[in-house]
């Protein structure tokens, strides 16, 4: 099945069993480093809220109502009691953070992914010494895991990134379908006409449905693929720039700049500088 086939409908999950991604009580919280190999699990939610955060290969993870390709560097936040699937290419490796839902300041609704910033990465490989069966009684540990849940609000402050939605209506179903395997050439007349409807049909369909304009769903698809050809393929600024649909690097580089805070060059070289492995101190 193609991947814009598999967007068209959110299937809700049963609970795996086997997910070694879930982490309920009596269980405290926790960090730890995981190595799935390729697998799918799901989950009807769970008792903590997590962050995914991928250090090798790449974790698509499945929610409601959209689907995020997470890639080396970066991290999402799944909150408690949200259903979610995950799928991780067999070369995966994560370290996942489990934080109790009392402890977290979330200010998002839903899942939200963001790149890996310096005192995240530091802090959580600090935090790695903390695993599943330590002392749930370690007032150290209490302490630093409930820093880090105070801390989500500002790691997660960013835009929206590699975020694809689903939809409701088939129109939209359509309309993203279409847009999201033709980012160099996708213009809205293109897209209205793949979805069947009028270009003023279409941006009101994106509005009630998704609470954004055609404009801004097609800006974060490029967005998105542009960091992965950025960082996981190293392609150059001008080659991505052509790649996402932009018709000269200047343009790309202040959209990308717009979008990330960071210029396309500064953010490869912060990805380079940083890594992706987070080291347990």
């Amino acid at each position: 099945m193609s991947d814009a086939a598999q967007l068209s409908v959110w299937i809700e999950p049963e609970d795996d069993v086997h997910n070694p991604f879930r982490c309920d009580a009596p269980t405290p919280e926790c960090v730890e480093r995981i190595e799935p190999g390729r697998l799918t699990v799901g989950s009807r939610g769970d008792g903590k809220n997590k962050i995914l955060c991928v250090e090798r290969g790449r974790v698509k993870l499945e929610g409601p109502h959209g689907q995020w390709l997470i890639l080396p560097a970066h991290m999402v936040f799944i909150p408690h009691d949200r259903p979610y699937r995950i799928h991780a290419s067999a070369d995966a490796v994560l370290v996942v953070i489990h934080l109790g839902a009392e402890h977290t300041v979330w200010q998002h609704e839903g899942c939200w992914a963001a790149s890996i910033s310096s005192l995240a990465r530091e802090m959580f490989g600090y935090a790695l010494r903390w695993g599943r069966t330590r002392d749930a009684d370690d007032a150290v540990a209490n302490g630093y895991l409930n820093t880090l849940g105070l801390l989500c609000k500002d790691w997660f402050e960013c835009s929206r990134m590699m975020w694809v939605p689903y939809g409701e209506s088939p129109i939209i179903k359509r309309a993203v379908a279409y847009t999201r395997t033709r980012l160099d050439t996708a213009t809205i007349e293109l897209a209205a006409e793949a979805a069947g409807t009028s270009t003023r049909t279409l941006r009101r369909h994106f509005q009630e449905e998704l609470g954004m304009s055609w404009r801004r769903f097609l800006q974060e698809l490029r967005m998105t693929r542009a960091i992965e050809l950025l960082t996981r393929k190293q392609m150059s600024v001008t080659q991505t720039a052509l790649e996402v649909g932009f018709n000269s690097g200047a343009a790309f580089t202040l959209a990308f700049t717009a979008f990330t805070g960071k210029t396309p060059s500064a953010y490869v070289r912060e990805f380079l500088s940083n890594g992706s492995i987070i080291q347990q101190a």
